[in-house]
């Protein structure tokens, strides 16, 4: 069986197997031949005496973050401490000076020289490698490729613990990835041939790093023979992409060489700094050298050919690429991919791949429409939360578009349908692709409708200015002056809400203050935990303290928060006299709760609603068949805590499904009374919209919005939007509120059994 080998060798703290020595080093993991219970500690001092401070795995160590060259941590930590299992697991920290001469080997965080023999935390040989007794430079060492299981014991953080939200569980992500496909049950590395080693096998990743690029330069190791049989490689690991001892990827010295491509650096962006685009897109291929698409390699598409060419799934373009000339406001306006945040603020995005991707390396895109079975494939199939994010709303369901124009075949064309698939106003792309917001004029707009917006508005509330909004990563953009913008829109991506996708850190710590007051006062909605990240948006852009003149809703479109939190927002239009506050149980309790769901769990409403099952980053909260009607609750439980199965409210399928017909047959209703349409007049004899001079017809003509623009109202807060609608309908019936609507049961009958005759 091909033995585990996952070296730890992220970029801040990197120690791979000791090499060129008499240790069984080949093999992987803990594979010795010597007893290990009899295996005891030397010492680092030990150590040193062989692989000196001149040797290449103590020098790089030296001047890397397992040296500590930077003083993190700058104080001593001994037995005791909750650092020192980590920080100083084998208690060296006090004997450096007596061995190491005083060298200079980095700086601290005032920019102090640090040197060896200074007295530190360090993670020592042995921290990593096991204990050295048996080794004497020709025997066994316990670990002379350090496993997964050994980087565990620092590089996994389980909640709560330091360093959690920069590290997470590091380890076992690598570990459980799909580079990482030597664990058992998956169907091998599919390696068997020089061409698949190059990127399936970290020894060919590293031996062949020169042929990278499309199919032709791929194509040129096929008279090479393989470096090795398949069964002694080792599935991609950390030490694939980064180099063992020291605190760099391999980008940093990736060379394109041996091959007919030219000579230097390997920089398919073009920007001339060896970064992490240019390295993962060297297996990725994004563009070839000379800067081409890479795709199906069709005539029709203007591609290069990816190796893979026939198989969509495979190809990085056909997800993570927006084609300019099907842009916003143009003939056709859809997006096709994500935008890679190659720069921020002009300057080089350092880790562009990991704006949305930690270590996980997992997003089974191709079987996430899979239904799991029962066999050792298993964690090959289903949804991730990148395929869940993208066939969101968030993303304008961009993935569902590119599942609809799969037609199974293996073949260029079908890679060129998937290509050109994406959100449009035809899925549920609206909200990014109807306009270019990225333009001068439509600044307003991007705090919610562009990633690079949300990120900077919630990092800043009070200072948030979109003219500083830069774009720059997008195709033609020309600055915030310029009235076309770029052809490219983005999607709501990870880092817009993440501060750090890996980790799943929330750009939004704090209670949300809505852009539009109420008495001429900052309203401050609820601190709701993680929620407050949906609030940001969904609270909407203004309310109807005031009728509104606009012809468009106040509180825009989809402000759920502003419905849940109405007696903050007041979003609807409140007819004066009325009482629109949440109703209370005859014992004076809360009978709405809604808003305060998961606020003790600090997830608050919306996540413990849209984001507690396994769909969780689809947002979703049901099911609906191909009609559009609700099937399934995905997250009755929750629901089963108030509302009691078997009694009248419990929260079926069927219920809200009625609750939903009823809500937008109200709104049908309302507006044709409005527009005197179906054989309905109102009071005034005429159309009422926007302009109308009463502030109770303007109110009338935005509560009937509610429906379509928060078609989720019925289930946010149903009093509310129910009252809303209904004071609406009986202000414009007869001009008088009275309390009392005709029974409109023969022509809207969900409505009118909604609504009922006498105000809710």
């Amino acid at each position: 069986m091909r033995a585990k080998w996952l070296v730890l060798c992220v970029a801040v703290l990197a120690v791979a197997g000791l090499s060129g020595c008499g240790s069984n080093g080949g093999s992987g993991g803990s594979d010795v031949s010597a007893d290990v219970d009899a295996v005891v500690g030397v010492g680092l001092a030990n150590c040193v005496k062989c692989h000196s401070a001149a040797t290449a795995q103590t020098y790089n160590w030296l001047r890397g973050s397992h040296g500590n060259s930077n003083l993190r941590p700058s104080s001593l930590h001994g037995e005791g401490s909750s650092c020192q299992p980590c920080h100083n697991q084998k208690l060296e920290n006090t004997n450096l000076s007596e061995i190491f001469t005083p060298e200079e080997i980095g700086v601290d965080r005032d920019g102090n020289p640090v040197f060896a023999d200074q007295n530190r935390d360090v993670i020592a040989c042995e921290s990593c490698h096991g204990d050295g007794s048996a080794h004497r430079g020709v025997g066994p060492i316990p670990v002379p490729r350090p496993d997964w299981e050994q980087c565990t014991q620092c590089h996994d953080h389980a909640e709560g613990v330091r360093h959690a939200d920069d590290f997470g569980l590091l380890a076992s992500s690598v570990g459980a990835s799909a580079h990482n496909n030597s664990a058992e049950g998956t169907d091998g590395l599919h390696a068997s041939t020089t061409r698949c080693q190059r990127c399936h096998s970290t020894e060919g990743s590293i031996a062949l790093s020169g042929y990278t690029g499309d199919a032709d330069v791929m194509h040129l190791m096929d008279d090479l023979e393989p470096i090795a049989a398949e069964e002694e490689l080792h599935a991609l690991t950390c030490a694939a992409c980064h180099v063992p001892h020291k605190d760099e990827g391999r980008w940093v010295s990736f060379l394109v060489n041996d091959n007919d491509l030219a000579e230097g650096n390997w920089d398919p962006n073009a920007n001339g700094v060896p970064d992490q685009f240019d390295f993962c897109t060297s297996c990725h291929t994004y563009y070839n050298q000379d800067g081409v698409l890479i795709g199906s390699g069709s005539t029709a598409s203007g591609t290069a050919p990816h190796y893979h060419n026939t198989a969509w799934y495979r190809i990085l373009p056909s997800t993570h690429y927006d084609d300019p000339a099907t842009g916003a406001e143009m003939d056709v306006s859809t997006v096709e991919g994500y935008n890679i945040r190659q720069t921020i603020n002009g300057e080089v995005n350092e880790n562009p791949c990991f704006d949305c991707h930690g270590h996980e390396f997992r997003t089974n895109t191709r079987r996430s429409r899979d239904i799991p079975e029962a066999d050792d494939y298993a964690p090959d199939y289903g949804y991730t939360i990148h395929t869940q994010w993208a066939s969101s709303g968030h993303a304008g369901g961009l993935l569902k578009a590119k599942y609809a124009a799969d037609s199974g075949s293996r073949s260029e064309e079908n890679v060129d349908n998937v290509m050109m698939a994406g959100a449009s106003d035809e899925t549920s792309g609206g909200g990014f692709t109807h306009y270019n917001w990225d333009r001068s004029g439509r600044q307003s707009c991007q705090m919610c409708h562009t990633a690079t917006g949300f990120a900077n508005y919630v990092s800043d509330p009070e200072g948030y200015d979109p003219l500083n909004n830069d774009f720059s990563h997008l195709v033609g953009w020309d600055g915030n002056a310029d009235e076309d913008g770029s052809p490219q829109n983005e999607l709501l991506y990870c880092w817009g809400c993440h501060e750090n996708a890996a980790t799943g850190v929330l750009r939004v710590t704090g209670a949300v203050t809505a852009v539009y007051t109420y008495n001429d006062q900052p309203i401050v909605f609820p601190d709701v935990g993680a929620s407050n990240t949906c609030v940001v948006c969904h609270s909407g852009r203004g309310n109807n303290e005031e009728a509104s003149t606009s012809s468009r809703f106040a509180g825009h479109h989809a402000p759920a928060a502003a419905d849940l939190f109405s007696e903050y927002s007041h979003v609807a239009y409140e007819y004066p006299g009325l009482d629109y506050s949440n109703p209370l149980r005859e014992d004076g309790s809360p009978f709405f709760a809604h808003d305060t769901i998961g606020v003790d769990s600090g997830q608050g409403p919306c996540v413990s609603c849209h984001m507690a099952n396994n769909a969780n980053h689809t947002f979703a909260v049901v099911e609906k068949d191909e009609n559009g009607l609700i099937t399934d609750v995905l997250n009755k439980s929750l629901c089963d805590t108030c509302h009691t199965p078997g009694a009248s409210y419990e929260i079926t399928s069927a219920k809200l499904e009625e609750e939903s017909e009823g809500y937008q047959n109200a709104g049908a209703l309302i507006q044709d009374l409005i527009n005197q349409e179906n054989s309905l007049s109102n009071y005034t004899g005429a159309v009422i919209n926007n302009g109308n001079e009463l502030e109770n017809d303007r109110g009338a003509f935005q509560n009937a919005k509610l429906p379509s623009d928060e078609p989720g109202g019925f289930a946010h807060n149903r009093y509310y939007v129910k009252r809303a609608i209904f004071d609406a309908i009986d202000w414009v019936d007869n001009g008088v509120l009275d309390g009392t609507i005709a029974d409109y049961s023969a022509t809207y009958p969900e409505g009118a059994h909604w609504l009922g005759t006498t105000r809710p």
